[in-house]
């Protein structure tokens, strides 16, 4: 048996042990001071009762048990009883946290006695207070394992809302320790909106079960850490080598999965429950009388250590990294960037900032990192040869190459003109040297294990990309707080646990291969939108994106109502143009048609989007889950700027009849309803969680879809025209004799084998020459392209080619109106004032009508022009590859 190793620091007198500082929470980990804090943590006892009632031995036995615990590397001990004072003494000195499960009567009734109510409640508050402000706490679970069929019983929702209550109550007795709920499986729904971090007990034998499993509570606990509270194996039916081995791979999935920590079941085989000792289980890394097993020793090589614990769990490889930086007058950040960057412990990567022209004092700020940088490390080395090389790759720049030696990674770093966010990731792409590209933004702070989890997802399976969260720094104020909790902020989306359907674009990494094999990303895109649709060209090029639940970065907010206004019209004018490109992922009203579940936003209420709960038959089912219900159309459609126009219409038209007037108030209590249900379960800061920040909470839940809305209309009525000028312009060199003809019907001959493909390769190169907007088919319509012209008509072309026999072929070409939007709604306004007076007025209107039946007119005469005028760039085109245009019987061939 191998020896066991020393603790890593003897215990020394009491008077002179430094204090433990609190432990908090980040995001989805935790830390002591600026050091991460994983829990590595064993359940000690509970063992038979002393005389005061304790259940946690003897202090001579405690020391003993301390010892080689500290030997291990563990660093919590979870207990079920509310402990003696000497018991968190003795921890302190050996520098173990604690963390304590407060036992109650969660077998009983307890919701439906108010007697038993308040016993808990009371009990809560005394077991809290015993121990109020002791260094050694951990943290407290106001509950464990409530049973299943309680829950089912009591209602899930009530059950929860009494959780929150305990979690209150407790909190109020001591501010000082974290608060949770173990939860297990069969109750995995039972998430209290208010606990400092997520808990479960899991007993899961085989690896990839446990990390499928892993992954989706990770998804359940959100932004909060994930830390599993019980997991251990039976050494009298399993053995020691294959508790040894399950608990080795266990460690290994937490890490790697991303999770807070884990805490293994038990210390010893001794173990005292029910009222007696029970003898028939072995679950402990050491016996009875305290003899480690193998899986002591097998930990002890993963726990054992004073960096991070990833640092101990190694990735199958770690290809080379390149994280691209893109910045346009991010001077306010990017030094807080670039510094996070430097932390990061991934052990090959190198930096590639490519500043967009700003006009802000971002280069001094670079200058100055470099300066201390080099004063940090000495090894940090101008290399001009590489930096000659990556300029030549860009037109107008100029780029700084620096080694960054044994300590830091390389940085290289290019200056070039204000192109926009697609052309500057793309010049990142075109000076990285990794086979991973990562993208962040220099308004984001990486976590130092971003890109070990980033990574480690990226290549545990066929995947092109990966992409993780991003989380907004803690609020200064509650304007700060209500803004960051708003919705439409950067979120991702999922397809299942582990498939994103979309990632945002400052926390995403792709491999190269796939980045180029769909060219990159598209420079149409200059402020948003690019991640969106460089994700959805890489699903539609049969790639398959994953998410990274803890690959983190703490992402600045637009924490100003201008800057919020700003960012939503952004987001509208970026849906516009994706709509362009992929029509079929839009809804009616432009709002994008997301497959899966959008993140970021509260998604289990009891409004809108109530969840479903699988029980099993009888309640008995050992994993009940919990599935969100898809976004509700109803809610987005309440909420939208076109249900507000349309309220406000109805208000108007209808004001003069009393018995409407009802209607328009009817609808905007839907919309009301909305936003309310959204202010209701907003996730706030606690400190600011206050009425007025509720409140504003509703008010821009109300507001952001007409921003945004607006901008869609907005940029989609400018980008669906195209210019007068351009409409009005002769096709260049067709006389009228080769314009004659319908323009309905064109049909083409050719004996070369010239056929569709050459004509749409042409029509577009017109197209762009002569400065159309259009679409292009994305194989999700039965057109080759919509060619917008102006405010009220838009064409479709749409082709196919027969042949012959031999290269000779016959190319027809059809061309169909199409009435936009603006078309149906001013038809429709007029002829609803119309109607509206014909019925309630005793008015004729003949006038009126007539002048209705000129404005019909000239529509049509519109649409006539826009489509003799695409016409005649079809003609062009087809010239321009040898095409020669047919009738009558030439075009009605008939093959032989």
């Amino acid at each position: 048996m191998p020896e066991v190793l020393a603790p890593t620091a003897p215990p020394i007198s009491a008077p002179a042990i430094a204090p433990l500082e609190p432990i908090r929470v980040r995001a989805k980990f935790f830390f002591e001071g600026d050091a991460k804090w994983f829990i590595k943590g064993v359940t000690y006892g509970p063992f038979a009762p002393d005389a005061e009632g304790h259940f946690v031995g003897d202090p001579e036995k405690a020391r003993r048990d301390f010892t080689l615990v500290q030997a291990m590397g563990a660093n919590l001990l979870r207990i079920y009883h509310i402990p003696p004072r000497w018991f968190l003494d003795l921890a302190r000195e050996f520098r173990l946290r604690v963390l304590i499960s407060i036992p109650w009567a969660e077998h009983v009734e307890f919701l439906n006695n108010p007697r038993i109510r308040r016993q808990i409640e009371q009990t809560i508050r005394e077991g809290v207070a015993k121990n109020k402000g002791h260094e050694a706490i951990f943290g407290y679970y106001v509950g464990n394992e409530i049973p299943y069929a309680m829950v089912r019983w009591l209602g899930a929702r009530r059950v929860i809302e009494f959780v929150e209550k305990l979690i209150r109550l407790a909190r109020a007795a001591d501010p000082r320790p974290l608060y949770s709920y173990a939860a297990y499986p069969p109750t995995e729904y039972l998430l209290p909106s208010n606990v400092d971090f997520v808990s479960y007990n899991v007993y899961l034998e085989r690896q990839r079960d446990f990390e499928k499993y892993l992954a989706r509570l990770q998804n359940l606990a959100e932004d909060r850490p994930l830390i599993f509270g019980e997991f251990g194996l039976d050494t009298i039916r399993k053995g020691e080598q294959e508790q040894a081995d399950v608990l080795s791979w266990h460690l290994e999935s937490v890490v790697r999965g991303g999770a807070a920590g884990t805490i293994f079941f038990a210390w010893t085989d001794e173990w005292f429950t029910g009222g007696h000792d029970i003898t028939d289980w072995a679950f402990g890394l050491v016996t009875r009388d305290r003899q480690p097993k193998k899986a002591f020793y097998a930990l002890q090589q993963y726990l054992r250590c004073d960096g991070s614990i990833t640092e101990r769990v190694k990735l199958a490889r770690y290809p080379r990294t390149s994280v691209i930086v893109c910045s346009y007058n991010g001077g306010k950040t990017l030094k807080d960037c670039l510094e996070s960057l430097d932390e990061v412990t991934y052990p090959d990567f190198e930096i590639v900032l490519v500043d967009d022209g700003s006009k802000d004092d971002s280069q001094a700020i670079v200058r100055a990192w470099l300066e201390r940088r080099q004063t940090r490390c000495p090894g940090v080395a101008k290399d001009d040869e590489a930096a000659a090389k990556v300029t030549g790759q860009h037109h107008e720049a100029r780029a700084e190459v620096y080694a960054g030696g044994e300590s830091l990674p390389d940085f290289t770093w290019i200056v070039q003109p204000n192109m926009g966010l697609s052309y500057a990731r793309n010049a990142g792409a075109h000076a990285a040297t990794g086979d991973v590209f990562a993208y962040t933004d220099s308004d984001c702070m990486a976590d130092p294990d971003w890109l070990y989890y980033m990574v480690g997802t990226l290549i545990s399976g066929d995947y092109v990309g990966v992409g993780g969260p991003n989380i907004s720094p803690p609020a200064v104020n509650w304007i700060q707080a209500a803004v960051s909790a708003a919705p439409g902020g950067p979120s991702h989306v999922l397809l299942t646990d582990v498939v994103a359907e979309h990632i945002p674009g400052c926390n995403m990494a792709f491999h190269r291969a796939a980045f180029h094999s769909i060219g990159g990303f598209d420079t149409e895109y200059r402020k948003a939108g690019d991640d969106v649709d460089f994700c959805w060209r890489l699903q539609t090029n049969g790639g398959v994106i994953a998410f990274s639940p803890s690959a983190i970065v703490w992402h600045y907010r637009r924490f100003t109502l201008q800057a919020f206004r700003k960012q939503q019209e952004g987001y509208g004018e970026a849906e516009s143009m994706l709509r362009f490109k992929h029509l079929i992922f839009f809804g009616p009203t432009g709002t994008a048609k997301w497959k899966g579940q959008i993140y970021g936003t509260p998604r289990f209420t009891w409004l809108f989007n109530k969840p479903v709960i699988y029980h099993g038959v009888f309640g008995h089912g050992l994993f009940q889950s919990i599935y969100p219900t898809p976004q509700s159309e109803l809610a987005a459609y309440l909420s939208s700027i076109e249900w507000v126009v349309l309220t406000g219409f109805i208000a108007v038209i209808g004001w003069p009849l009393e018995k409407l007037r009802v209607v328009p108030l009817l609808m905007f209590l839907g919309t009301f309803l909305v936003a309310l249900s959204y202010m209701i379960h907003a996730r706030i800061e606690a400190k600011f969680d206050t009425i007025p920040a509720r409140l504003l909470v509703a008010f821009l839940a109300f507001m952001q879809p007409l921003g945004r809305g607006w901008s869609r209309y907005f940029t989609w009525l400018k980008y669906k025209v195209t210019p007068t000028r351009v409409i009005a312009r002769p096709e260049a060199g067709l006389t009228a004799v080769r314009r004659k003809g319908g323009i309905a019907k064109l049909d083409f001959w050719n004996e070369t084998g010239q056929g569709r493909e050459q004509l749409l390769t042409e029509v577009f190169q017109l197209l762009e020459d002569e400065g159309w907007n259009y679409s292009a088919d994305t194989g999700w319509t039965d057109w080759d392209i919509q060619i917008y012209g102006n405010q009220f008509w838009s064409v479709s072309v749409r082709t196919v080619t027969e042949y012959h026999g031999g290269p000779k072929c016959l190319t027809r070409v059809r061309l169909h109106y199409h009435a936009v939007a603006t078309t149906y709604l001013i038809n429709a306004l007029i002829l609803a004032i119309l109607l509206y007076r014909f019925a309630f007025t005793p008015n004729t209107d003949l006038f009126w009508w007539g002048l209705y039946i000129l404005l019909l007119g000239s529509f049509a005469l519109r649409a006539r022009r826009l489509k003799r005028r695409v016409a005649d760039l079809v003609i062009h085109a087809a010239e321009r590859c040898n095409l020669m245009r047919v009738f009558g019987k030439e075009s009605r061939r008939v093959p032989k």
